[in-house]
This record gives C-alpha cells, structure tokens and sequence, in this order.
C-alpha cells in the first residue's frame, strides 16, 4: 500500500473516531437464496417473496384492511428537497390483494396518488390514514371500487424540516387513540387534553382521538427521530428512534418503552422548556447505527409461544429485522436481543414489518432509493425497487385460514364477537374490539358479564376493556371499573390505562389503592392514571408512596402525577419538611421546581446541598442547575460552611460536584476568583477551586478568574503553582487573556524544581497563543514520552502534539517513538502525520510503521464499514463528500454578533451551549447567546480532491481494502 493510500486511511481513522457510525451483523441458521439476497434466518423459519414489480415498486410502510388486504405505500423514488417533493406530490399507496389465498398477491390498484413522502398508513374505521409531512390524510373509497375519492387532512402540524422526519405514522392503539411521533426539531404549538399549551421544538409521541379531541403527548426528548410505535396488551407503548444519544460506543439509535410523561435524550436545546421529573429515562436497549424504522409486537401463537409478545424491529442501515424478547425489569422492561432476517445484499433495506391474520409476518423492503438523509444509501438507485417478504414457520405450515379475514363482520352477534376476541390471530381480535365497540350500549352489559366470569381467559377480559375504552359514557366506565378490583396484575394494568385516559374520577378510590401494590408494574400505572385525572387533594397519598420508590420509572411516574394533578405549593413544601423521608422530599422537591409560581428560592436549595441523602442532594443540585439567579445566595452560602469548622469536612466532599453544577453562573465565578486569594482558605480547597475552573461547559474564562489565577504562578506554593499552570493548560484562551497569564507562563518556566508534568502544562498553554512549538519545547516533550517510569506524560506530551502546528522535521522526530508505543499511543501517533504528504516523509512512516510492534492497532476504525456500504457508496463518499449528508452530521456555518464565523457539523449540549466539530481534535464550544445566524453549510468537514492524490491503482487498492472490512 503507497504512501498516500495509507495517508488517507490515517484521516479516515480519524474521521470515523470522530463521528462513529459502524454496527455488528450477527446471524446463524437457515440461509434462502431469492434474487441477489441470501437470507439468513433461525433455524425452523423460512421466507418467500410475496409481492415486487409491478405490483408495487420502492414499498415503504403498510397496513391490513378487515378483509386483509394490504395498503402499501411506495415512492416514485424522488429525493428531491421536500419543499419541491410538497409541490409536485410524487408518491402514492397501492392495495394489494391476494385473490387465490395462497400467500402470494397477485392484483394491484392504486388507492392515492399525489401524496407528499408517505411516513404511515393505517387502515382505520374504513378509511386509510397517511403519515405525509406536514399533514396526516384520511383517505377514503367511499363507492368500493378500490380508489380512494375522498380525501382530507385529519391533522396538521405545519411544519416541514430538510430531512421531512417532523410526523411517522399514524398508529392506532388498542386503546382508539390514534398515535403518531414527531422528529426533527421544528417548533410545534399545541393545546392539551387539559387545556394548556405545549410550544417547543422536542421530539414527541403524540395522541389523541379519532376525531381530534383529547390531544396529549405521551413522551417527549432530545432524539432526532422517534419512528415507528407498538403495543402491548396493557397499553405499554414501545417506540423505536434514531440518534437517541450521541455516537460512541457503539451506541445511537435505541428501542425506548415510552414511560408516560418521560424526557428521553439526547442532551439538547430543545428541551429547555419540557416538563421534567430528574434524569432522562433509559432505552430498553441500544441499537447502534441501525436506523431502525418498522416495529410490531407479535401477537400470535403460530410462531410458538417463545415468540408470543415479542417485539421486531426493521432496521435500515443493518440489512436486518432484530427480535426483542421484553423482559420485566422493575416497573419498565430490558429486552434480550437477536437478529432475526438479515440480508447479504447491500441495497436491502426493511422499512417496515407487520404480522399478517394468519400470524406469518411481512417484511418491507424499500430498495435502494432513498438517499434524502440516509448514512447508508448515498448513491440514488431508483432501479434497486424493492419488495415485500413473508417470513413463516416451516412446522405446521397450513395455518393459513380465510376465515376470520373475510368475515362478514356486521352480521355477528355481540356474543360471536366475543368469543372471537379469544382468536389468536392479531387482525382477528382487533377487529372484534373494533366492531364490539361500534356496538356501543349493546356491548356493555355482556361485557360486564365476561368480567365478572370466573374461567374466562385474562386475554379475553382485556380486549373486553379494550372495547370498553371505545365507547363514550358514564356506564362503560362503571363496567371498566368492575376490574380494578381484579387480581391478575395484567388485567389491572389494563383497566388502569382505560380509567385514566377517560379521566374517570370515581375510578380515584381503587387507583389510589392501586398504588401500594405488590406489583410494581401496577403501582407506577397507577400513578400514571391519577396523573391523567388530575385531582389535586390526591397529592398527599401520591407523595406517601415515595417512601418506596423501586426504580427510576416509579420515581417519574410519582413526580409527574404531582405535576398533573397540580398539588398546591404548600403541600410540596410541607412535605420538604427535614422529618420526611428523603424520597419524598426529592419527589416533592422536583415537582414544586416545575410549577409555575413555585416559591423556591436559593435558601430552600442551599438547606438541602449538604444534606446526607445522595440522591436528595444530587437532586437539589439539579433544579439549582436551572436557575443562574440563584448564585449570589449560593456563593455565600459555600463560603459561610467553608467558615464552619463543623460542616467543613462535609463542604469539601462535596465541593466539586456542587460548584461544577453552579460554575457559568457569574455570583459563583467572582467567588470563586475571590477564594483563591484568602489568606484563610487551605490549600486543599484552592486546588480543587482551579480543577472546577478548567470545566468544560465553559466557553470562555471569566474575567474575574485571571488575575487571582495568575498570582498563583507566582505564589510560593508549589501544589497552587502546579495546579494553576494545569488550569490555564485546559483553557480555550483568546487573545484578551494574553497580557495577564502569558508573563505568568514565562515566569513559571523559568522556576527552578518544576516537575516535568508542569513544564508540559505550560509550553501547552503558550502553545494556545503561537502555535509554532519552539525547539526547547519540542525536545522536553520527546524526553517525556521516552520516560517509560512515567507513563502520564506521554499523555500530556501528545496533548502538546495535538495542540501545536508541527513542522515536517518535528513530525519526522516522531517516529523514533514508534517501536516504544503500545497500541493506544501508535495510534494517536499516527494521527499526527495526517497533513504532511511529503513523498520523503510517507517514505520513512512507511518503513517505520511496519517494524512498530504495534501496528496493528493503527488500521483506522473502519473494521465493518464493507458491511454496511457498497463499491458505490464508498466511492462517492471518496470522490464526493459533499454530494449529500448523514443525518444530524450536515456541515453547519454559525457567524457570531462579532462577525467571525465557524464551520462544522453542530451538536447541540443544552443550556445555551452547542458544540460545533470540524474534524478528529478538532472542536469548539459557542454560546447560544453570542450566535448572530446559522446557516446550511455546502462542503463537508471530509476533504474533498482525493481522487487527485491518488493514482487509478491506489484507488482501486483503497476501495477494495475498505470493502473486505467486513
């Protein structure tokens, strides 16, 4: 391999360390050949090809009518901007319909054209709904013929992003609610079931009627993109999303259960404003760069009853379908993972997956079209036009029966569609719900009979309340009363969803009781379905139930029912009272700091910040977090336990944490500037003051911090000089802070018995001012990365490297360390040459590197990146980077009320800070407050003109070598 390919395989290490994007494939079993795929899937299953050209072309979603006719929607493989694709409306839904019954559709209509991006269909009460950004469609065949003539915007969010994520769905619950999620991060305002109003730009799961009313948002968060959404037989929701936290660590996207009322990550501006309850909730699990998009629960029995309940996932980048088997974990769930169809070929992409009424499931495959916003599928390939699967058990294979698909549903008995509830087909059940509770009045009174039966399976008695919850009036919810009184717990969880989305306040008894429990799944409903009714004299049994709180969950669940219900100021302060347990004062506190006219104030925080209570503690740490205006009242609060010898020892285990919280706020940066110059302050507590200082949530350094920083370089104090020249190194400094602490520097240098940790802790800091490295600090730093006795200066001297603009023959006295590095440190040595192309330089790395025990660790962070891009991809993200962009990585220009600008791709932090990243090491932090605009950038932060550097032949070599990465 030349020079040059190596170089570019250097920068590509450094790339993907910095933006991560790769995932593990992982499948045994049967393998069945259909096409170009070889799929492989568990022992005992198998697949075939049930629809494609011309029947339907580039399928993206689907649903089932009652008759089992399947809705598609597919694309005209347009990745146009979305405003163009809103004008021209190029996409459509087509049905299709298997007329011989023998699993395979062979007819074809179009229902709709002229649609925006179709994101969800769903068949609902004989119309189609249709998830196109910025609307959600009712479509409906009014005259049977198979075309819908009818058409209407059901729900509009009137918004419209680049990446056109703003609506997925809808989804129908087994509740009659309608869900849907919404992405991107465009501001929506809408009013809730309980009047107020929701304005913000977060991510949502939201619901509410068929006929509009009762609006809610179920959960809310950070993540970019909150897909698809599932069920369980409680009303659990589950929901898969993109980018649930920042890349690393093999973690991205995430299968999340959507605790009502949560705040999920990633940490974001857009939550500023939400109603939060403490930490962000946990996923279920991580899913790495899947792009999951399509999820189910399985709800038959044809797949053996290992299978019954689990949930799949369909995962874009990965080329699979992954099982979930939900495993209870408390009062939420942890999944154990599989992957279940995986596909060799690198232009399948499932999109979707849904269980058909015989119980065999139906993959979605897209294609290889989309590339709007898509890591994985960049080049457009309108040609790759998908198609849809059948995956069954090969054990038992005739189990499909017309029957229960084509049934004349309207001329059944209430006592028929009862005994069809207990049918183990998903379609069959669900609409025996649907029409039982069409039926209204009539059904109420056999209902209440089958309640109250003894032998009569737990899974009948819920699709009874199921039924029960789509029928208006006072005596359905007498009747879904009757069960809150059950005994099986997953029958109570059930009537507690149904009696808190009806608000039903005479259901406040029994749910109050509900509370306490030996289920701990039950006890967090509960809480949700008191919250739902919101009635504020409840307030005091919800916070008694703190004393046992069994998990986060729970924890949420208690805090945001206070919340709802809107307890009264002087209950949550009563209950902060020191003689209550400490749970509750940490429910009651997080409750009162979300109330409007809470009361709160920095003395209320201060009694609780040297509590004995972690959690208590931790917890008033956090609401303090949010309110700057505290800080006069906080500084004087730490200085005066500082001054008490009886709290002092306390004060200082604590310190850290609680200044690292308080550091941006202006009062606590004067103090702190102050404390460093008190005679009475001890030495122990002025070190740890300079720690707090190098915090990085900091942007720039506060004027207050330089002079008494400063002075300590001059003290006679040999741990401060150390530990002030530390601080100063971990700066961003400006040129404003020159003239203070740059004679400092040069003063400290020149003191005799500084250890060598500090001498690179300064050529470090007056690197931040000319970043040509002077010889003297080049040969310092060589020797100490040679000290093999101290091993933590080779950090602190590839810190220097990193900083500094090294020159080629500095470079080139690198590489004598290579034969001494381990695998960690080659590798960031490695990185240091990324830049100097000089023929006679790649030369000797070349030599060098190949005699390096260590080699093999530098190969770059691309170890599967053949397993998820092809020839194609690869190629156009070498020769044209800026031809298109991954989601949540486009390049970004801010320019700030100063005029200077930054480029990179921007990530937000939160609490007025984003992060904008122009490369490995390469980053910089901006105030919120000091950006002027922020706009599209058009040129990736990955070089362009590669192919230029590269012979034919060496590009040739370096596409083959990145697609055996497998």
């Amino acid at each position: 391999m030349t020079p040059r390919v190596f170089g570019f395989l250097i920068w590509m290490h450094a790339f993907a360390s910095c933006m991560g994007y790769l995932g593990v494939i992982n499948c045994s079993g049967a393998s069945t050949q259909i096409d170009h795929h070889t799929f492989t899937l568990p022992e005992g299953f198998e697949i075939e090809l049930v629809a494609g050209p011309p029947l339907v072309e580039r399928p993206i979603v689907a649903d089932f009518d009652d008759q089992g006719r399947l809705y598609v929607a597919d694309s005209s493989g347009s990745n146009d901007k979305v405003q163009q694709q809103l004008a021209a409306k190029p996409h459509r839904i087509v049905r299709l319909e298997d007329t011989d019954d023998d699993g395979i559709y062979d007819e074809s209509v179009v229902y709709a054209e002229d649609l925006m991006f179709p994101e969800g269909v769903l068949w609902h009460q004989g119309a189609v709904y249709c998830g196109a950004p910025p609307e959600i469609w009712r479509l409906e065949d009014t005259d049977d013929d198979g075309v819908a003539d009818k058409r209407e915007a059901w729900f509009d969010a009137k918004t419209l992003t680049g990446c056109a994520n703003d609506i997925h769905g809808p989804y129908k619950g087994k509740d009659g609610w309608i869900y849907w999620s919404k992405g991107a991060f465009a501001e929506q305002t809408h009013t809730l079931f309980d009047g107020r109003i929701m304005k913000d730009s977060a991510a949502h799961i939201f619901r509410c009627l068929p006929d509009g009313s009762e609006f809610d948002s179920v959960i809310s968060g950070g993540m970019d993109n909150p897909v698809e959404i599932a069920f369980d037989d409680a009303g659990e929701i589950f929901f898969t999303t993109t980018f649930y936290s920042h890349p690393r660590a093999g973690k991205r996207d995430a299968l999340v259960d959507a605790i009502y009322g949560g705040v999920y990550p990633k940490e974001h501006g857009v939550l500023e404003g939400l109603t939060v309850t403490g930490e962000f909730l946990p996923a279920m699990t991580h899913l790495g760069p899947a792009a999951p998009s399509g999820l189910m629960r399985y709800e038959s029995s044809r797949f053996g009853s290992e299978f019954q309940g689990n949930l799949f996932s369909s995962h874009f980048n990965l080329r699979r379908i992954q099982r979930h088997q939900l495993i209870e974990d408390g009062t939420s769930f942890r999944t154990l993972d599989s992957d279940f169809v995986v596909s060799s070929h690198h232009d399948f992409h499932p999109t979707d997956v849904l269980e058909d009424g015989d119980g065999t499931m139906l993959v979605v495959d897209t294609g290889g079209w989309y590339k709007l916003c898509c890591p994985t599928s960049q080049l457009y390939k309108p040609d790759v036009l998908g198609a849809i699967y059948r995956v069954k058990r090969t054990v038992n294979e005739d189990v499909r029966d017309p029957y229960g698909i084509r049934l004349f549903w309207n001329d059944l008995s209430v006592s028929e569609l009862l005994i069809l509830l207990g049918d183990d087909r998903h379609s069959v059940n669900q609409r025996a719900v649907q029409v039982l509770s069409e039926q209204g009045g009539n059904a109420i009174e056999p209902s209440k009979v089958v309640l109250e039966a003894e032998g009569v399976s737990i899974s009948i008695k819920q699709h009874i309340l199921w039924a029960l919850s789509r029928i208006p009036g006072a005596e359905a919810r007498k009747a879904v009363r009757l069960a809150l009184n059950a005994s099986d717990a997953q029958l109570l969880r059930t009537a507690i969803h149904v009696a808190g989305i009806h608000h039903d306040v005479e259901a406040l008894p029994a749910l109050t009781a509900l509370l306490r429990h030996e289920d701990p799944f039950v006890c967090r409903k509960a809480a949700e379905g008191i919250g739902r009714i919101g009635e504020p004299e409840i307030a005091d049994a919800i916070l008694q139930q703190a004393h046992d709180l069994r998990d986060r969950a729970h924890e949420h669940a208690l805090t945001y029912a206070l919340i709802q219900v809107n307890a009264s100021a002087e209950t949550l302060f009563a209950a902060l009272a020191p003689a209550q347990h400490p749970n509750v004062r940490r429910i009651a506190l997080t409750a009162l700091s979300q109330l409007e006219s809470n009361g709160l104030n920095a003395s209320h925080i201060a009694g609780l910040l040297t509590a004995e209570d972690d959690a208590l503690r931790d917890r008033a740490m956090w609401v303090a977090g949010f309110h700057p205006e505290w800080g006069g009242g906080l500084a004087s609060h730490f200085e005066s336990v500082l001054l008490n010898k009886d709290q002092k020892t306390l004060a200082f285990s604590q310190l850290q944490r609680q200044l690292e919280v308080f550091v941006k706020q202006p009062e606590i940066q004067k103090v702190m500037g102050k404390w460093l110059d008190e005679s009475w302050m001890d030495v122990e507590v002025k070190q740890l003051i300079l720690q707090v200082m190098c915090h990085d949530s900091l942007r720039s350094i506060p004027t207050t911090w330089l002079e008494p920083v400063s002075r300590r370089m001059y003290s006679d104090a040999s741990p401060l000089v150390s530990s002030a020249i530390e601080t100063v190194s971990q700066w961003t400094l400006t040129g404003r802070e020159r003239e203070v602490l740059l004679p400092a520097l040069e003063y400290a240098a020149s003191r005799e018995g500084l250890s060598m940790a500090a001498r690179l802790a300064i050529f470090r800091s007056i690197i931040r001012f000319n970043p040509h490295l002077e010889n003297e600090a080049m040969k310092t730093s060589l020797a100490a990365y040679k000290d093999a006795s101290k091993p933590g200066l080779r950090e602190k001297a590839l810190e220097m490297w990193r900083d500094a603009s090294l020159e080629s023959h500095q470079v080139k006295a690198l590489l004598p360390l290579f034969e001494h590095s381990g695998p960690l440190h080659l590798s960031q040595l490695v990185d240091l040459f990324h830049g100097h192309s000089e023929p006679d330089l790649g030369e000797a790395f070349m030599q060098v590197i190949q005699k390096a025990p260590a080699n093999a660790s530098i190969r770059p962070d691309l170890t599967r990146i053949g397993s998820v891009r092809n020839e194609r991809d690869l190629l156009e993200a070498i020769l044209f980077p800026s031809a298109s962009f991954v989601r949540s990585y486009e390049p970004m220009i801010v320019e700030t009320h100063d005029g200077e600008e930054f480029s990179g791709v921007m990530l937000r932090e939160g609490r007025g800070v984003i992060r904008l990243v122009a490369g490995a090491g390469n980053e910089m932090r901006l105030e919120e407050s000091d950006i002027d605009s922020i706009r599209p950038g058009q040129v990736s932060v990955m070089p362009s003109g590669l192919d230029e550097q590269l012979s034919q032949q060496e590009l040739a070599d370096l596409l083959a070598f990145l697609k055996s990465r497998q």
